[in-house]
């Protein structure tokens, strides 16, 4: 593949230059044409380095969403700026911290500059640019509007981000205890208690009943931890695989999900505000309602509302309203339902998917508090009552002894 230095002229007179790897002049031509550029001097020489930006970019790279954040800042200030695609691609490559990163945006410049598409070169690294950006994408090129979209994904994309690190944030400190409780239980069991009961044996003293009930738990821990541990094991891997080989459990299991006490009125809010924010950037942005509807189903992150999600697109590609489907459906809470109908009625769908989104966003963060709000304090007392007890268990004994002694 060779590098090609080029000189290229807009219509209003702007020249710009650059050096890129392109599969051939023509091919370069044909991507500075649809960026309503003229070629008008170029330079060709054969590269070493092409091949090699081609084979640093696996396909495998992973970008957080912090990077693509900046990267959609950067790509739609420079395309404002009238700068091309290709040297936009280049210039942020350049600036970019992330190896990984910046040989993923390498390729994509080679690729563009060898006739293909922005769309189809990110295509090449689907854990580097997720559906909806695909998608969004596909649209911005077919209807010129790259950089409102680019505008459009760095909202979105950190709309997620935060929501994300919200919920991660709450979930540290009960996690932390109800680890601690764990280790607890494990350390107590194996370690404390069998050395106790050793000691009872020795001195044959005689034991209350809360004692007897103890060393019984601590035979049973010690002697079958193992098969719980494989039972646990087992089950969890089951909900994690079972779902993919046969969906129809996967669909069971999430609704189960949805109502789980103290937990499934924050899942649900979760799916609701995804399924809003999702809607109404890429309705926003162009995409048809039915191939919005169609790219949602995989982004709720729920396969009983993604189940759904098909029924909605199937009933409003018959000609049914939206509000409609959702209501049938029975998933959807009333208020949800009364938005959209009122969206829909006033020709004002995006505005109404984004009020639900941006009333849900309010909700998540208040109600995660309120759940841990409850869970912390009975952990706290779930682990003094567990210490009590274990505590109480051990001195009991001791106390008889001192009493025979007497």
């Amino acid at each position: 593949m060779p590098t090609i230095t080029y000189t290229s002229i807009r219509s209003d007179g702007k020249i710009f230059k650059a050096k890129v790897d392109a599969l051939s002049v023509q091919a370069l031509e044909q991507e500075l044409a649809r960026e309503k550029l003229e070629l008008v001097e170029v330079k060709e020489e054969e590269s070493s380095t092409a091949n090699k930006i081609v084979v640093e970019a696996s396909g495998k790279e992973k970008v957080s969403r912090r990077e693509l954040v900046d990267f959609f800042f950067q790509l739609g200030t420079l395309l404002k700026a009238g700068v091309p695609l290709i040297q936009t691609l280049e210039l942020i490559a350049n600036d970019m911290p992330s190896r990984e990163f910046k040989a993923v945006l390498r390729n994509l410049s080679a690729q563009v500059a060898s006739g293909a598409t922005l769309n189809e070169a990110m295509a090449q690294f689907p854990k580097a640019f997720p559906t909806v950006v695909l998608a969004l994408i596909k649209v911005a090129e077919k209807s010129g509007s790259l950089t409102q979209i680019c505008d459009e994904l760095r909202s979105y994309i950190s709309w997620l981000d935060k929501l994300s690190g919200e919920i991660r944030q709450a979930l540290i400190y009960p996690t932390l205890l109800i680890v601690a409780t764990i280790l607890f239980i494990f350390i107590i069991f194996t370690f404390v208690m069998p050395k106790f009961i050793k000691i009872l044996e020795e001195i044959k003293v005689p034991l209350p009943w809360l004692t007897k009930k103890m060393i019984l738990l601590t035979q049973l821990f010690t002697g079958y931890w193992h098969i719980a541990f494989g039972v646990i094991l087992a089950t969890i891997m089951t909900l994690i695989y079972l779902p993919k080989y046969y969906p129809p459990f996967g669909i069971w299991l999430d609704k189960v999900t949805l109502r789980l006490p103290l937990f499934g009125p924050v899942i649900m809010m979760l799916c609701l505000s995804r399924f809003g924010q999702n809607l109404a950037t890429m309705y926003r942005s162009g995409l048809l309602i039915l191939e919005s509807l169609q790219m949602c189903k995989v982004l709720v992150g729920n396969r009983a509302m993604a189940s759904v999600m098909d029924r909605i697109h199937d009933g409003v590609a018959g000609g049914r309203k939206i509000h409609e489907m959702m209501k049938q459906s029975g998933l959807f809470p009333p208020l949800v339902i009364q938005m959209v109908t009122t969206g829909e009625n006033t020709g004002k769908l995006v505005e109404a998917l984004q009020n639900m989104t941006d009333y849900y966003n309010d909700q998540i963060p208040r109600n995660i508090k309120k759940i841990f709000g409850i869970l912390e304090p009975t952990i706290i007392l779930t682990m003094i009552i567990m210490i009590g007890t274990i505590a109480l268990s051990i001195f009991l004994p001791i106390t008889s002894m001192l009493n025979l002694n007497k």
